[in-house]
């Protein structure tokens, strides 16, 4: 019998087994993603940074030129005041480069000694960001960045893309290098809240800021974490698969529902007390669209439980339908609009909820909704706000309504004496 001849390998398969071989690992802790195309397209401005790139995805030799030696400059000043040497801080961020590359949703194309200078610059470059916000007196007169208005409004758009993030951890570990006394014994968290609250609004109730052991991970992590609203006070999860819709601010109005306003509580935190519907105030300015498209990308990639964002804008699109509803809220001083006109603000919303899904089961404003809307089906909520707002709403139209109706009862009582009397 004559020896089975060992057939030859499909020439494909051995390609694909090579393929499947320099396949980049995946890792359960990324948090950091590029922004997927239906997000992007169209609202490049929003996504990608104008003056500096921060961490390894929009990394380029010559890319931003000036900002590399501004960067440098940075450096030169954060070791020199902490008395660091170069060596020693690039022998510990070499430490972290395994677990700091794993944080990256997309492998990235960079050397060991590429990343390494990457991460320990721009860290530098970032906390002494921090740092200069909250101490005045390491802002030198050759600052071209808190020098210039207009450079450090860039570079603050820049800080908070979702694409243009470093680990936090990072971040951590060279502060704990400064001394107590060049650092105000500060915690990173604090001077991170000091640094981002001149543009976001985080609420007074957020002024404790908590510890890192909750689990920051990045700048847009830290951003959402302020955003949150607290825990639910009631079950809000139900397995059904749609989201009820809130009425409009127009036809709340209607129905009687009072708008009350109050700067005590988180932005998500919508109350729904007697008929007051007690909203955070919410700011709109040149900020907000970036601000909340970030935050929105972040949750829509990263696995959140509950997107508590994308519901927030969800819900604010369903009660924002028409100017009108928007001029109400303004009126009520719940919104504080930076952008001219209303119908903006409306568009503005609609633009950033395009394309945000979330899961119907887990729907943080669903009792509140169930609530808002069982309050617009009872008729008789729209007849007395029609009455009072028809007859009752100033000193002029309430005396002359009650003379009418005194003359009303007098003309009855004469009628009926009038009757009696024949």
């Amino acid at each position: 019998m004559l020896p089975a001849v060992e057939k030859p390998r499909d020439q494909v398969a051995i390609l694909i087994e090579g393929k499947v071989q320099e396949m980049p690992s995946f890792w359960p802790n990324c948090c950091i993603y590029k922004v997927p195309q239906r997000f992007r397209r169209g609202n490049e401005e929003f996504y990608e940074p104008l003056v500096v790139s921060i961490g390894p995805y929009h990394f380029h030799q010559g890319s931003f030129p000036q900002m590399q030696i501004f960067k440098l400059k940075y450096l030169e000043a954060f070791l020199g005041r902490n008395h660091l040497s170069l060596d020693q801080c690039l022998g510990l961020v070499r430490t972290w480069e395994e677990i700091a590359r794993r944080y990256y949703a997309d492998p990235i194309d960079l050397s060991s000694d590429e990343f390494a200078e990457m991460m320990l610059v721009d860290a530098i470059f970032v906390l002494e960001l921090l740092l200069r916000a909250r101490f005045s007196e390491y802002v030198d007169d050759c600052d071209r960045i808190y020098g210039k208005l207009r450079m450090i409004q860039d570079v603050f758009h820049d800080v908070m893309l979702t694409e243009n993030q470093i680990p936090f951890f990072v971040l951590q570990g060279l502060y704990d290098l400064v001394d107590a006394s060049s650092k105000g014994n500060l915690k990173l968290v604090e001077l991170t809240h000091v640094f981002f609250n001149y543009y976001a609004t985080f609420g007074a109730d957020h002024l404790h800021v908590p510890g890192v052991d909750h689990g920051v991970q990045h700048f847009v992590d830290f951003i959402r974490y302020y955003y949150l609203p607290p825990p639910p006070r009631e079950d809000v999860y139900y397995e059904i698969f749609e989201s009820p819709i809130p009425p409009s601010v127009t036809m709340l109005d209607d129905a009687g529902v009072k708008f009350a306003h109050t700067s005590k509580t988180f932005l998500l935190d919508i109350q729904f007390i007697n008929r007051d519907l007690v909203i955070p105030n919410l700011t709109v300015d040149d900020w907000t669209e970036t601000l909340f498209r970030n935050m929105l990308v972040f949750e829509q990639c990263h696995d959140h439980h509950t997107r508590y964002i994308s519901q927030f804008i969800y819900f604010m699109g369903c009660m924002l339908r028409t100017s009108k509803d928007v001029d109400l809220l303004t009126e009520r001083e719940i919104i504080s609009s930076g952008l001219g006109s209303n119908d903006k603000l409306c568009a503005l919303i609609d633009r950033i909820g395009q394309g945000v899904g979330f899961d119907a089961g887990t729907f943080y404003y669903r009792s509140l909704c169930t609530k808002l809307n069982a309050y617009c089906k009872v008729p008789w909520h729209k007849w007395k706000a029609n009455l009072k707002r028809d007859y009752f709403n100033t000193p002029w139209k309430l005396a002359s309504t009650i003379a009418a109706i005194i003359l009303l009862v007098l003309t009855l009582i004469q009628t009926i004496c009038s009757i009696l009397s024949v």
